[in-house]
């Protein structure tokens, strides 16, 4: 099965890295002289993904400017109230509608070794009838040491052991939005309730892990020469 739309988290304050964010959104800091959101618009692309969007909520018409000259064909969901990760997905719900899509958070630096596992796990998720999945990675192949690990898997199943972090990748089925309203909360509620039902799955990644945490870490990155 071919997945065809994703969308690209971009709404937030970025408050840890500040005073970077104090007029500009996360989304458009650069890492080797790369906005942030391009990493993640790269590997979309770099997997086949054909239709993108983003949302939006602090400083958006900085980012509206910059897909509008960048990327015209990227759909932007202004939020004028923060909506948080979940109800972010409830207010894409006419464009993600339809099968399954993909969910980055901007701030992970995503690179071309990221799409082994990623096409393993889309094809856990898809082949063996989970409603989610997402990409963990390592605890101690995070770039930041002090970044808290989030879930474990056993088996094909993710379960609520802190183990391995998140990276910001995940796979979700768009009927896991169809009944929910457009009122703020994390996505976090779904990932919960789809573990105690056993429907979501995960699959760590070996490599190391790149992630914008805060004002420190960004910095650090910057001599890391990144590339996609």
């Amino acid at each position: 099965m071919e997945i065809k739309k994703a969308i690209i988290l971009c709404a937030g304050f970025g408050k840890r890295v500040l005073p970077l964010t104090k007029d500009r959104p996360k989304p458009l800091l650069e890492v080797n002289n790369k906005p942030l959101i391009e990493y993640s618009i790269k590997l979309l692309n770099e997997i086949g993904i054909k239709h993108i969007s983003v949302n939006t909520h602090y400083l958006s018409d900085q980012i509206k400017n910059y897909i509008h000259q960048n990327h015209p064909s990227v759909e932007i969901f202004e939020e004028k109230a923060l909506l948080d990760t979940g109800g972010a997905l409830v207010n894409a719900k006419k464009f993600l509608m339809g099968d399954y899509f993909l969910v980055l958070n901007s701030d992970t630096i995503w690179q071309r070794n990221y799409i082994k596992s990623i096409t393993k796990l889309i094809d856990t998720t898809i082949t063996k009838n989970f409603l989610g999945g997402l990409l963990l990675c390592r605890k101690d192949k995070s770039f930041d040491k002090a970044l808290q690990a989030d879930f474990d898997i056993d088996g094909d199943f993710l379960i609520q052991e802190k183990k391995h972090i998140y990276t910001g990748f995940q796979i979700l089925h768009s009927s896991l939005l169809e009944n929910r309203e457009t009122i703020p909360f994390s996505v976090r509620e779904i990932w919960d309730q789809l573990i105690e039902e056993k429907k979501i799955t995960a699959e760590v990644f070996e490599e190391e892990f790149y992630h914008t945490t805060n004002f420190e870490i960004y910095n650090k990155l910057q001599d890391q020469k990144i590339i996609f």
